[in-house]
Formats: structure tokens, C-alpha cells, sequence
């Protein structure tokens, strides 16, 4: 069997990166391709007053680094990324069996599932960032990626940081042996020197900008909490996964709690892996401008991994008879 043929049978899970997966150029090739990508980066502009078609395709490093501009373009790219797959495969595409998106993809998720307004997911994402950004320069954060040791290894070094460092957590289960810390500087770094002892161990400092799902998010969370609860929530059109948990959730409260609680509970990623291999589901895509997820999908042997959008062809990706 073909992605296409998974595609068309609704086979697949459809999965929306995070904070940090931004990159130059990211949107380029899609925009060049389809009028589809195009639409909804202008539409994005729209929603945020960012120019995130002119970002998407032409930002420098320097312009995606900020939260304020880097989460609003990360979750356009993935949508445009999944409205080119439509386009692309036009009548052989049938709607996927799960959706689901890392920490900042939820977003894309429940709008790709039909729960949340494009418009409103944008505006909750661009002033999702602003407050991150704002809480991050008045006590500065940091996320590390360590590959390697358990997650129970990397708790305890987390509990064992001093106190007087700050606080770091474990932030993103993203497999059996990949972790990401997140908390204050000082005390992740801490945690990085400790774990860089182990010959086991790798250990790389994120992009991300803030430090999510970690306490350092309890201002960010309340003064949001506002927001999120009078956003219109409807019951999602295929089964979305929680990033909290790992399950798929259909219902409306499940989606609405979840959004709030993502800001400082930890990422469950392998969990929602596992959940999708459990329904049998048989190809994996990546939407979003890299290969986060793709290569996070690479740990579960079960389904087939496919990045649509790493800065080439859709047609090399999801290839039509």
C-alpha cells in the first residue's frame, strides 16, 4: 500500500508541529505550488496583522526567532501545509482518522478538525505569544532536549537541581528515551551539565524561546484562562489527541481544558504516539516546515513517517499515479 492509498482510505494521522520547528523559507515552495498554501497564510495575515505570507516564504532567522512572530507562523505553515495536501491530492484525499499537534499545534489540530475558527485560533496564538514573550523577559526561560537517559532519569535530576537555580521540569515526553527539561535558565542548564556527564546522553538547547510547560507558564496560563474559556468550541469532525494525556478526545470540555493545561503540564507525545498506533493507523505526516514529528513517529517501527513539508515538492512526499 502507498501513502496515497492510506490518504484516500483515511489510513493516516494528520500532526501539527510546536514552539521552535520554525525555518527560513518554510512556506516557499508550498506558496509556489498551490494557491491553496497562499490563501491561508493571507488569511493568517488577516487574523494576526502579521505579514506571515512575506514571513513564511522570505523571513529571516533573525524575524521568525521572536515567539510574538515564530508560533503565529509555525501554525500557518502547518495549515497551509494541509490545505496544499487537499489540493494536492484532490479527489483521492479523505479526512484523516486523528489529528493531533505538539504543545503550540494543538491549535492547527482542532482547527484542521473542525472544533476551533481559523480567526480565532490565530488571535489565541498571537496573543498566546505576546504573553509568553512578556513573561520570558521578566524571568527568563529555557528548554533543553536530552536523548538518551528514561524519563525517570531526568526527573530526578530535575528534583535534585538546587533550589536556588530556579525551577526546571520535565517538559515534552517526546519517546522513550527523549526528554525535554524546561524552567529557568540557570536551571536547566544545571540539569544539561549534569545529564552531558552521562556517556549515554546528548543534550541540545531548543529554539523554542520560552519555557513552556513548565510553572514558569502559571502567569501566561491565568491571565488566558479568560480566553480560552469563552473561545466557540464545536465537536471535532475526527478524534483529537491530547497533549496532556495522549488520548483521543472527541469531546468539547476534553479539547477546552486541554488548551489551558498545555501551557504548564508537560507534552505526553509519546503517549499520543501510542495511541495512534493503537487505532491502526498506518501512515504518519508531518505537516509541519520540518521533520520534528516525522522523526518522533521514527520511534514507533508500526506506521510509515512522512514529512509533506521539508522544503520540498509536495509531489516527492504524497507522489500521484
Amino acid at each position: 500500500m502507498s501513502v496515497l492509498d492510506d490518504i484516500s482510505a483515511g489510513r493516516y494521522a494528520l500532526l501539527f508541529p510546536g514552539a521552535g520547528s520554525q525555518l527560513p523559507a518554510m512556506a516557499r515552495r508550498l506558496c509556489r505550488s498551490f494557491g491553496s498554501a497562499v490563501d491561508v497564510l493571507r488569511r493568517a495575515h488577516e487574523a494576526t496583522g502579521l505579514d506571515l505570507l512575506r514571513l513564511c516564504r522570505d523571513g529571516t532567522p533573525a524575524e521568525l526567532a521572536p515567539p510574538e512572530v515564530a508560533h503565529p507562523a509555525i501554525v500557518a505553515t502547518a495549515l497551509a501545509g494541509s490545505a496544499a495536501l487537499r489540493e494536492h491530492t484532490g479527489t483521492r484525499w479523505a479526512p484523516p482518522a486523528l489529528v493531533g499537534g505538539h504543545s503550540l499545534g494543538h491549535f492547527a489540530a482542532l482547527v484542521e478538525a473542525g472544533a476551533l475558527g481559523f480567526h480565532d485560533a490565530l488571535r489565541i496564538v498571537a496573543r498566546r505569544a505576546r504573553l509568553m514573550g512578556e513573561e520570558t523577559r521578566r524571568r527568563p526561560g529555557l528548554m533543553a532536549s536530552l536523548s538518551g537517559p528514561e524519563p525517570g532519569r531526568v526527573a530526578d535530576w530535575c528534583a535534585a537541581c538546587p533550589p536556588d537555580l530556579g525551577v526546571v521540569v520535565p517538559g515534552c515526553f517526546n519517546g522513550p528515551a527523549r526528554t525535554v527539561v524546561s524552567g529557568d535558565t540557570a536551571a536547566v542548564r544545571w540539569v544539561t551539565a549534569r545529564a552531558a556527564r552521562e556517556e549515554d546522553v546528548r543534550v541540545r538547547e531548543l529554539t523554542a524561546g520560552v519555557a513552556s510547560h513548565s510553572p514558569l507558564m502559571g502567569p501566561v496560563q491565568r491571565a488566558l484562562a479568560p480566553r480560552l474559556a469563552a473561545v466557540p468550541l464545536a465537536a471535532p469532525t475526527v478524534p483529537v489527541l491530547l497533549g496532556s494525556d495522549g488520548r483521543a478526545a472527541r469531546h468539547t470540555g476534553e479539547l477546552r481544558e486541554d488548551l489551558l493545561r498545555q501551557l504548564s503540564a508537560p507534552v505526553r507525545w509519546n503517549d499520543a504516539m501510542r495511541t495512534v498506533v493503537d487505532a491502526g493507523v498506518t501512515t504518519v505526516l508531518d505537516t509541519g516546515p520540518g521533520q520534528v514529528l516525522a522523526k518522533a513517529a521514527l520511534l514507533h517501527p508500526e506506521p510509515v513517517a512522512v514529512a509533506l513539508n521539508f522544503m520540498r515538492p509536495l509531489e516527492k512526499a504524497v507522489p500521484l499515479p
